[in-house]
């Protein structure tokens, strides 16, 4: 979900939008959202209701990554993908581990 909204910091997404990018059902992505707005890393804001009308649908809540929100994911994944290759290099200098006779 952060990677999606990375893709382009400055543009607002919806949330289904997200879900789609991200491969997230809208259930699991909604609280997240929610926390990360409560924590100041996005914001949110409504459309205007007169376009979900003319098209037909329902009203879309947009999100933004905030600046500090976006360096903190940022961060944030640099930190994920650090510690896969630290379990994958122990993994890989450990065979034993994996049940792998050396």
């Amino acid at each position: 979900m952060l990677r999606a909204l990375l893709e382009d910091p400055a543009v607002q997404r919806y949330g289904l939008e997200i879900s789609k990018l991200a491969d997230l059902e809208t259930g699991t992505l909604y609280p997240i959202m929610a926390r990360l707005e409560r924590v100041g890393w996005v914001e949110s804001s409504w459309e205007d209701p007169d376009l979900s009308i003319s098209d037909g649908r329902p009203r879309r809540r947009y999100y933004l990554l905030t600046q500090d929100g976006a360096e903190r994911a940022r961060s944030a994944l640099a930190d994920m993908s650090r510690t896969r290759e630290r379990r994958r290099s122990g993994l890989a200098a450990q065979p034993g581990m994996l049940g792998i006779s050396p």
